[in-house]
C-alpha cells in the first residue's frame, strides 16, 4: 500500500495528481504532517510517499570462500531460533625451513597446537564446557586450492590427536605467560597475546616428527611439497560437553604471523658436540592462506526451517545470519509505478526495517543492502553498500538511505531487480570495496520485522519534489 502526503500541491500537475490517486485507490491521503515519522527538513518543498507493500522473505545465503579469513570462526551453537551451527577449521601447516632435521636420537618434552584468538565469542561463555579436539586430515591441505565454507573433508573423528577438555571459558581477551626456553640457560616466562594451547599426544608427535629412522623419514622434511603431502592437515573441532546447552562459536586470528602454530619442544645430541643435550623449540606456522573453515547450519524444527520450506508465503519474522546462513530477501513491486512520475527529484528514499528481537541477542550486527543483476551477480546499492548500516538501538531499527537506486529506478537508468540484507563484520569493513560478500568472520544474527508484521511493518520512505 502507498500512502501519499502532498506537503505542496503546486509541484504537482493535475495529470500527475490524477496517476498517483490512480495507484494508490487503497491508500490514504493526507494533507498534513501529523503523526508521520516524517525529518521537518524533508518535508520543505516535498511530497511524500509511504510505500508499505514490500516484500520480504528468509533465504539461504551463497556459498562463500573459507580461507584467507581474518578470523576463523570454530565450536557449536544451539538455537531455538536459528538451529545448530557447527564451524570446524582444516589447517595445513608449513615447515620451519627446507631439509629439516631433529638431530640426533631426538626426544619429545611436549608439543602443543597454539591458535590465537581473534575478536569475538558468540555464545554462552559463563555456564558452557567445552571440548577441544584435533585430529588428522584424511586428504592433503592443499594452499592453492578454492575451499568453500560448505566443504565437508575428510578426517578420522575417531582418533584424536591433541585435546583441551572442559574448556569453561576461551579467555580470548587475556594475554597469558608461557615457557621460554633460552638456550644454554634456565627457562623463563613471557607475556604472550590472548591464545588457546592445545597438548598434542604424544605418540603422534614422535611417531610422524621424530622417528626419522623409522616412520618420519628424512624425506618427508626436505620441501613444503613433501611434508605437506606427508602430514595432510590437521582439523580442529569445538564441542559443547552437555548437549542441552547453548553453545558457543570462537574466532581465531591466523592472519597475524609468528603466533599460530603447532611448536614441538625436544631434546636431542648435536652431531658436533654430541654430549651437549639442550631443548629446542621448532614452529611448524599455521597461518590464513593454510586454514579454511567447515559450517554447516541445519534448522530442523525452527520457524527458519518453516520458512524455507514455503519461500512463497509471507511471514511477519524475517531473519539475517553470518558465516554462510542466512539473508533477507526484499522485493518491492509497486515502485516501477513511481517511473510514471517522469521527472520528479527524490530528496531522500529511507527503507525502514523494525527489528523483531525473538533471538534474544542484545548485539546486534551492521547490515549490508544490495542487489543482484541479470547475471544473479551482487551489485552496490547506494554508499550504504559499502560500510552496511548499524543498528539504531534508541528506536529499534535499520534504516537504508536509498535515494540514489530509486532515482535511477524513475528515470529508466536502472533496471529493478531483487535487494537483499546481509550481516557485515564491523571489526574488518572494507574502505576500499563494498561490502557485499557473505561474512564468515562474526555470528551476530537478526530478527527483522517482515512484511505481515501487523506491529512495525517495513516501509520505504520516499520525499521528492517535481520542478516547475
Amino acid at each position: 500500500m502507498i500512502k501519499i502526503y502532498n506537503k505542496h500541491m503546486n509541484y504537482l500537475s493535475r495529470s500527475l495528481f490524477i496517476l498517483v490517486s490512480f495507484f494508490a485507490l487503497s491508500s490514504c491521503q493526507k494533507t498534513d504532517n501529523i503523526g508521520l515519522d516524517i525529518d521537518p527538513q524533508d518535508t520543505i518543498n516535498s511530497s511524500y510517499l509511504e510505500e508499505f507493500n514490500i516484500g520480504t522473505v528468509t533465504v539461504r545465503e551463497d556459498s562463500v570462500l573459507a580461507s584467507s579469513l581474518a578470523q576463523f570462526p570454530v565450536g557449536t551453537l544451539t538455537d531455538p531460533i536459528f538451529g545448530k551451527t557447527k564451524s570446524d577449521i582444516a589447517i595445513g601447516l608449513a615447515l620451519p625451513s627446507t631439509a629439516l632435521t631433529f638431530g640426533t636420537k631426538p626426544t619429545l618434552d611436549s608439543a602443543v597446537l597454539v591458535l590465537k584468538y581473534g575478536k569475538e565469542f558468540f555464545g554462552d561463555s559463563t555456564n558452557a564446557f567445552y571440548s577441544v579436539t584435533v585430529h588428522q586430515l584424511g586428504e592433503e591441505y592443499k594452499s592453492a586450492s578454492r575451499y568453500y565454507n560448505t566443504r565437508k573433508w575428510q578426517y578420522d573423528s575417531t582418533k584424536v590427536i591433541g585435546s583441551l577438555p572442559n574448556v569453561s571459558r576461551f579467555a580470548w581477551n587475556d594475554s597469558i605467560f608461557v615457557r621460554q626456553i633460552v638456550k644454554g640457560a634456565a627457562d623463563t616466562l613471557l607475556k604472550v597475546q590472548p591464545q588457546l594451547r592445545i597438548p598434542m599426544d604424544r605418540t603422534f608427535i614422535e611417531d610422524h616428527f621424530l622417528k626419522n629412522e623409522t616412520t618420519a623419514l628424512p624425506a618427508n622434511f626436505v620441501s613444503n611439497a613433501a611434508f605437506q603431502k606427508y602430514i595432510q592437515g590437521l582439523y580442529v573441532t569445538i564441542k559443547k560437553n552437555q548437549p542441552g546447552d547453548k553453545g558457543g562459536v570462537i574466532f581465531f586470528d591466523l592472519a597475524t604471523t609468528g603466533v599460530s602454530g603447532l611448536e614441538l619442544y625436544y631434546k636431542s645430541s648435536a652431531t658436533a658436540t654430541p654430549t651437549v643435550i639442550d631443548t629446542t623449540k621448532v614452529i611448524f606456522a599455521v597461518s590464513n592462506t593454510t586454514t579454511s573453515a567447515s559450517i554447516k547450519h541445519d534448522y530442523t524444527g525452527t520457524p527458519v526451517k518453516t520458512q524455507l520450506d514455503i519461500p512463497t508465503q509471507s511471514f511477519s519474522t524475517v531473519y539475517t545470519q553470518p558465516m554462510g546462513g542466512l539473508r533477507t530477501k526484499i522485493t518491492m513491486p509497486n515502485l516501477n509505478d513511481t517511473k510514471a512520475f517522469d521527472k520528479i527529484a527524490i530528496n531522500k528514499a529511507e527503507l525502514v526495517i523494525n527489528v523483531d528481537d525473538q533471538s534474544g541477542v542484545e548485539k546486534f550486527p551492521r547490515l549490508a543492502i544490495y542487489t543482484t543483476d541479470i547475471a544473479g551477480q551482487r551489485q552496490v546499492v547506494d554508499q550504504v553498500s559499502y560500510l552496511g548500516v548499524p543498528y539504531d538501538k534508541t528506536n529499534k531499527r535499520y534504516v537504508f538511505n536509498v535515494s540514489t537506486y530509486v532515482q535511477r529506478l524513475i528515470n529508466g537508468k536502472s533496471d529493478q531487480y531483487n535487494i537483499y540484507l546481509a550481516p557485515l563484520d564491523e571489526k574488518f569493513l572494507s574502505t576500499k570495496t563494498a561490502n557485499i560478500s557473505p561474512v564468515l568472520t562474526t555470528a551476530g544474527r537478526t530478527a527483522l520485522a517482515g512484511q505481515s508484521n501487523s506491529d512495525m511493518k517495513i516501509k520505504l520512505n520516499i520525499y521528492y519534489t517535481r520542478p516547475d
